[in-house]
């Protein structure tokens, strides 16, 4: 299977035909750092969730020492820790991971709702990617089946690959590699209207 199906059975279906130039990252490390941030509440799912982001890692091609881990209390701590670790400019990508499980209150709500919207504004930023894996489930049950042994069943694996990605396609537009020249996309420019044409 080739780097772009397997994208595709992942995280949605790959369109079969590309109209312009087609940019996307690869699913290689190259040699990048990547920053685990992960809340310490709902641990034993935590630690499932950090189970599936580090293998996900090393599948990309990443070594152990590429990779650092960072604790924090819980989700609410999250983005202000990966804040730091982004402002700190050693490491090319972040994965927040952490655990909200609903319980008899409000609460719930709001964690849930501020760690996704203080890590999506940080990712939003485009210094860094930074993915949001964090768990907002009803029940025990849901979480332990998304954060399962099985890395289709794992959203710290797919939080993780989604930086892999992202940091490959954020170097390609740092550096100016052409980004067209993804292996598996061929480069069709789009046509130019005829209203658009350069007259000389």
């Amino acid at each position: 299977m080739s780097e772009t199906q397997s994208k595709a059975s992942s995280y949605g279906k790959a369109s079969q035909s590309v109209q312009g130039v087609s940019h996307e990252g690869a699913l290689k490390t190259n040699g990048r750092r990547f920053a685990l941030v992960a809340a310490r509440f709902n641990d034993t799912i935590v630690g499932r969730l950090l189970d599936g982001a580090r293998q996900a890692l090393r599948e990309a091609g990443a070594a152990d020492s590429d990779v650092e881990l960072f604790r924090c209390p819980g989700a609410m701590e999250l983005a202000g820790l990966a804040r730091r670790v982004v402002d700190g400019g050693r490491f090319d990508g972040v994965v927040c991971l952490g655990a909200v499980i609903r319980g008899g209150t409000p609460h719930f709500d709001l964690v849930a709702g501020e760690a996704a919207r203080a890590i999506g504004a940080l990712g939003a930023e485009g210094r860094l990617p930074v993915a949001f894996g964090v768990l907002a489930c009803d029940t025990m049950e849901q979480a332990l089946e998304r954060s399962g042994a099985d890395k289709k069943d794992n959203r710290g694996y797919d939080a993780a690959m989604v930086v892999v990605e992202m940091a490959d396609l954020y170097a390609r537009l740092e550096v100016g590699v052409p980004l067209g020249s993804h292996p598996d996309i061929p480069i069709q420019p789009l046509p130019v209207p005829p209203q658009m044409k350069v007259r000389t």
